[in-house]
């Protein structure tokens, strides 16, 4: 099963703890973290994932981003096909290019499933990969390794 964590997840952690389901999807992440080290699950990383970090102000959060992807088995490149679906989501979709670009890039790696704490995306984008929030597939895994 390969995964795509956008970064709204990746520094889920770091958000107020007292919001009862940023706390539970800090658990989700440190959950998935665990079967990514146990080999269950495999992690995609991406220049886009890397440019958004490289962004971020906070730098506990970017080096905790920067570890966690070390872990990843498969690094998606920019390329001119991603560029192309990026553009295709942004019109279709009206999807922030970011978004856009992240959607493409797991699109072309193949993912399983895109892993995001921003509801809005979710609600937008009908495209080609499932994505879900964190509980979406900590349920799905679940189900899937009972049967």
């Amino acid at each position: 099963m390969l995964l795509y964590l956008d970064n709204s997840f990746l520094n889920r952690p770091f958000d107020n703890p007292d919001v009862e389901y940023h706390r539970l999807e800090a658990e989700i992440l440190f959950f998935i973290l665990e079967l990514i080290r146990e080999g269950k699950v495999a992690l995609v990383n991406s220049s886009v994932i890397a440019y958004e970090n490289s962004l971020n102000p906070f730098e506990d959060r970017k080096v905790f981003i920067e570890e966690t992807l070390k872990h990843a088995t498969i690094y998606q490149s920019l390329n001119e096909q991603i560029r192309k679906k990026a553009m295709y989501l942004i019109k279709k979709m009206r999807l922030s290019p970011i978004d856009s670009l992240h959607l493409a890039t797991a699109e072309q790696a193949g993912v399983d499933f895109f892993i995001t704490c921003d509801y809005n995306l979710i609600r937008k984008y009908k495209g080609n990969i499932q994505i879900v929030t964190p509980l979406a597939f900590l349920t799905s895994y679940e189900n899937s390794n009972s049967n």
